[in-house]
């Protein structure tokens, strides 16, 4: 499956709507297939609409998110009936520009994270508002022992554990880049930038991942690492040129 589908299509007379965000493709390019309408029984071809809004994410966050990633999201053309991926574009909410924050070990994210979180939490948010996405086990780990420390509640997901979430629970979600997909949260926090992208992994897929990452926040993005890796300059780059 290369993308989120909303295959409940919506019927307005003969007129159907679907949800797809091919920038969203997580996998690597050898497990991700193309898209097509026609695979999925949809007569398409000459009758689609490309809707580029984006409603989720503010300005900001997004802008950035796309900023970052733009090198591995280069629009191409659909095939027959398929779906390009396109350049999405802000309803027009605006929010703070998020910043990725540099401090001197994963222990320092966990706490900043955890400080940050407790300020929110005062300011007014509910705590199942907040999220923490991260990239690998020992990331969470860290963070669900520092929020836990602080008197957070939370519950921590694990990627097979994403049709036990309850949004009504009162408690900061903590969930891997890949269980988040299709999630949303006002407000989410990514910490150990530092670590990407990995070794083992191709830089292409891995920026694809932090942008869906990215793109789960709704208002505020906080983003924390506490080393210099080429996806930290990209982001600083970004930011300064959005800032400008």
């Amino acid at each position: 499956m290369s993308a989120p589908i909303d295959r409940k299509c919506a019927p307005v007379g003969h007129l159907h709507a679907v949800v797809y965000d091919d920038a969203q493709s997580i996998y690597d390019a050898q497990k991700r297939r193309k898209f097509s309408f026609s695979s999925v029984g949809v007569q398409a071809q000459g009758r689609t609409t490309i809707l580029r809004l984006n409603y989720r994410n503010t300005a900001e966050i997004l802008n950035l998110a796309y900023e970052f990633a733009r090198e591995f999201l280069v629009p191409e053309e659909a095939e027959e009936d398929g779906v390009p991926l396109v350049q999405p574009q802000s309803a027009g909410r605006h929010g703070p520009l998020p910043v990725v924050h540099q401090l001197p070990n994963l222990q320092a994210e966990a706490e900043f994270i955890a400080k940050e979180f407790a300020a929110i939490n005062q300011a007014g948010w509910a705590w199942r508002d907040l999220a923490v996405v991260y990239r690998s086990r020992f990331i969470g780990q860290e963070i669900a022992k520092r929020l836990r420390l602080a008197g957070v509640p939370v519950e921590w997901m694990g990627e097979d554990d994403k049709k036990r979430y309850d949004p009504s629970a009162d408690s900061v979600k903590i969930v891997t880049m890949h269980s988040s997909k299709g999630l949303e949260f006002p407000v989410v926090a990514i910490p150990g930038l530092g670590y990407m992208p990995g070794d083992r992994f191709q830089a292409e897929d891995e920026g694809r991942l932090l942008y869906v990452a990215m793109t789960r926040a709704m208002e505020v993005l906080l983003m924390t690492s506490h080393k210099k890796t080429d996806f930290t300059e990209r982001l600083e780059k970004a930011r300064l040129k959005l800032a400008a």
